[in-house]
């Protein structure tokens, strides 16, 4: 898990071939609707939200495995929880292939703060708990391919 303002993304460019694409497209950022998946080629989505908070207890931990997740804040303050994957132990569900997603009921380790003009990443050993706010969270998350 890494996160930073966007103003260092470039510092991190070199963790995956695809992420000069989303430099690329940040550098270039483009009127988005919220909810409305955008083929940035590469085989990277963006999925632009705008979403209202929700309390830590309604905010599962949840992980990936084919792709990575970089999640900007574009408007208002968010928290989000993490935990080492390998350390969660209550799944909700087996793992959706098709979404490439699984929930965890297990608590964060710990909660961290995300700025408006900041970015998290999340790699698929990082269990992660996005949206956690008292406000509605304008976002993009890029699905980068771990290959």
């Amino acid at each position: 898990m890494i996160t930073a303002p966007l103003t260092e993304f470039s510092t991190y460019i070199s963790l995956n071939k695809h992420f000069e694409f989303v430099q690329e497209w940040l550098n270039n950022i483009q009127t988005l609707t919220p909810g409305e998946k955008v083929d940035i080629g590469h085989g990277i989505t963006a999925i632009p939200a705008l979403e209202t908070g929700r309390t830590a207890a309604n905010a599962p931990l949840e992980a990936h495995n084919k792709y990575i997740d970089i999640q900007v804040c574009i408007e208002g303050t968010e928290y989000m929880g993490w935990k080492h994957r390998g350390d969660c132990q209550k799944s909700r569900s087996a793992f959706d292939t098709e979404r490439d997603i699984v929930f965890f009921d297990d608590e964060p380790d710990f909660l961290f703060k995300v700025k408006p003009g900041h970015f998290a990443i999340f790699f698929p050993n990082d269990a992660h708990a996005p949206l956690i706010a008292d406000e509605t969270i304008c976002k993009v998350v890029f699905k980068i391919p771990v290959e």
